[in-house]
């Protein structure tokens, strides 16, 4: 038998655990959706994102979508690895992002000028003799 006190007090606790759930639930999501607006708007995917701040990309995934509990430290590493205080993580404000830009080297351009027109040669005579087949 439960005293009519107990059940009063069991009663507001399972409220008030239900509400904190659902409130931890919200922080995650909408912090979720905050850094996935960050990433897209620095032009870069999770797999980079999770790259640049030594997080797992599926972490990064799990996260944007508020599936997971974040710590700290991981939120810090996002932060640097998106150019943004911590802070900005959670405002509502509109902050610029800074587009990442990755220039990947040309792997033609370690030829002279004379060794690229050889190989303009040798790839013209070798269409020449494939196309005729």
């Amino acid at each position: 038998m439960i005293c009519h006190v107990c059940k009063v007090y069991y009663t507001q606790k399972t409220a008030y655990n239900s509400a904190m759930k659902d409130m931890r639930e919200d922080i995650r999501k909408r912090l979720g959706m905050r850094i996935r607006e960050m990433r897209k708007s620095a032009g870069i995917t999770q797999e980079e994102l999770g790259e640049r701040a030594s997080l797992n990309y599926k972490f990064i995934g799990e996260l944007e979508r508020g599936r997971v509990n974040v710590g700290l430290d991981s939120i810090a590493r996002i932060a640097g690895a998106l150019g943004v205080k911590i802070g900005d993580l959670f405002s509502k404000e509109k902050v610029s992002v800074q587009k990442v830009l990755v220039k990947e080297k040309n792997p033609l351009s370690q030829f002279s000028s004379r060794d690229l027109d050889l190989i303009k040669k040798s790839l013209r005579l070798l269409n020449r003799a494939f196309s005729k087949i």
